[in-house]
């Protein structure tokens, strides 16, 4: 029998672990997902707002997991600088795949992961209190909070590195005609703002200084639609309705400690970044896979097994630390990205890390 392994956090990390673990061969009865909303009368992620990009990478792990729902696929992504020159398009023609990744509500996503969670046969408790449990031999931190300036942290573990002194405004655009499959990513002089085209409108992510975002997000539809036009510089037209669904600050949360004794830090709750590229949750999948394929080294002590994950884990995680945060916050990002576009080559290796990762 292999050990028990107790996942804390049935989110998407939290049960992609629990489906590899199977997959690869883990006897299923001892695996065990800890959700303590999994009870509630109204499932709390149908209300989420958020829209997910997947990389192409990510979308590969679901596929071969079993996984189906109904996901946007993107085939050029298009970044620019607003008050600066030249643009950066990245194509699928270009770095030899058929998509760049793909787009999801968050919503639909964890109902299709629990589904098949379920078809598995891998059972979702609400409390880890529950008689039928066995202590676990391995524990998984797979859990993640939103971030809140100046709050205390929960995991004296995690530390906060930076403060952004943004927020992200989330929200849906509607246009004439309707979006294509083109993403959009326009700097502007204190954040980023990304139109994500998905069904017959686009996801709109609006990253910018607390309080010019706090504003946008209270202004009225007609100054929304305004604002927004001026900021993508009539790379988007014909936005016809802007509707915001949330405002959230924005911060990078860091573990640097990711095994200790028999437990281990997976996901949001290793690290929390920057949306800038949509890249934490593919972070978190790619940690998810690689936990499972480490724990199945048997014969080796539990121990053993975790610090290796947290070795493999390393180089990736700071790349895209590192490039989340210079995207984020270094003003020459806006200068460059003309320029970098007549560099050989390097739409073909950015389009590679959108896809792939570090």
């Amino acid at each position: 029998m292999d050990p028990f392994v107790r996942i804390q956090g049935a989110g998407p990390v939290g049960i992609l672990t629990a489906l590899f673990l199977e997959k690869y061969g883990w006897n299923k009865s001892s695996i065990a997902l800890i959700d303590p909303a999994i009870s509630a009368p109204l499932p709390a992620h149908d209300a989420d707002p958020r829209i997910l990009a997947l990389s192409h990478g990510t979308l590969v792990r679901l596929q071969q997991l079993g996984i189906e729902t109904d996901i946007t696929r993107i085939k050029q992504i298009n970044v620019s600088s607003q008050g600066h020159f030249g643009s950066m398009e990245i194509r699928t023609d270009r770095v030899g795949v058929t998509d760049l990744g793909g787009l999801v509500s968050y919503a639909r996503l964890l109902t299709a992961l629990r589904q098949r969670i379920k078809e598995v046969g891998i059972p979702i408790y609400p409390s880890a209190d529950t008689e039928e449990l066995a202590k676990p031999d391995i524990s998984v931190i797979a859990e993640g909070g939103v971030y809140q300036p100046g709050a205390p942290m929960t995991d004296p573990g995690m530390q906060v590195i930076r403060d952004y002194h943004q927020s992200a405004v989330l929200g849906w655009v509607k246009t004439s005609p309707p979006p294509n499959d083109v993403a959009w990513e326009r700097f502007t002089a204190d954040g980023v703002v990304a139109l994500l085209p998905i069904g017959q409108r686009y996801a709109l992510v609006f990253c910018r200084e607390t309080q010019l975002a706090q504003s946008f997000y209270e202004a009225s539809s007609d100054i929304k639609i305004r604002l927004l036009s001026e900021v993508m510089g009539g790379r988007v037209l014909g936005i016809q309705d802007v509707e915001v669904t949330g405002i959230y600050p924005l911060g990078l949360k860091w573990r640097e400690t990711l095994a200790e004794n028999n437990t281990v830090w997976i996901g949001n709750s290793a690290q929390a970044l920057h949306p800038v590229a949509g890249q934490g949750l593919n972070l978190g999948f790619r940690d998810a896979e690689t936990l499972a394929m480490c724990l199945l080294q048997r014969g080796q002590p539990i121990e053993v097994r975790l610090q290796d994950y947290a070795r493999r884990r390393k180089v990736d995680r700071k790349s895209v630390r590192t490039a989340t945060d210079t995207l984020a916050r270094q003003p020459w990002v806006r200068y460059a990205i003309g320029g970098v576009a007549l560099v050989p080559g390097a739409k073909k290796l950015l389009g590679q890390v959108l896809m792939y990762g570090g």
